[in-house]
């Protein structure tokens, strides 16, 4: 009986072992942001919306285009915008080379490059909106453009190096206000 104890007591204390195995850190719960969107003022001849909270900074303004920044201060992010007036369908579709040549650069680091096409007839506005997964710089970018007379273009980058699992929340919430900008984006009459 006694040998029965012994070796009970052996194979239980040996069974019990727990590998300890460092756990990764852990990152802050990211909030969506519920401010409403309101329409934008970046003095612009063209019309769009963004969430309350994010606030433009205009930068530059010369005449054949704009630059200005939208600043999403809660998330450290800021999506870089220009506005392009084009002298005839060949500058355009130049512009529009150009800036799909800026999307590919990154080819080298982004796992893949998927595009999304937009139309609306109505205001006669056409977008691609450019998803680069992976380990890019920007994780988002985009083009709008009436076929004609201009090119409107945004690249998100975020204000510090970040890891693309830490920031896929915030690059979600802050697709959905791109395109949210890309289905209200209007020329002004």
């Amino acid at each position: 009986m006694l040998v029965w104890v012994s070796v009970l007591s052996s194979v239980g204390l040996c069974g019990c072992r727990h590998d300890v195995t460092p756990k990764p850190s852990s990152f802050f719960r990211i909030e969506p942001d519920t401010t409403p969107y309101v329409p934008a003022d970046a003095g612009l001849p063209v019309f769009f919306e963004l969430p309350a909270s994010a606030v433009v900074i205009r930068d530059t303004v010369q005449a054949n285009g704009s630059w200005f920044d939208i600043v999403y201060p809660s998330y450290r992010a800021t999506l870089y915008c220009s506005y392009h007036r084009a002298a005839g369908r060949q500058a355009l579709l130049s512009l529009l080379e150009e800036s799909r040549d800026l999307v590919y650069r990154h080819v080298t680091r982004a796992e893949e490059i998927v595009a999304r096409e937009y139309t609306d007839p109505d205001s006669r506005v056409s977008a691609t909106l450019y998803l680069l997964k992976g380990n890019s710089a920007t994780p988002v970018q985009f083009t709008v453009t009436d076929s004609s007379s201009y090119l409107f273009r945004g690249a998100l980058y975020f204000d510090t190096p970040v890891r693309p699992d830490s920031v896929a929340p915030v690059v979600g919430y802050l697709t959905a206000d791109i395109v949210h900008l890309i289905e209200t984006f209007q020329r002004r009459e």
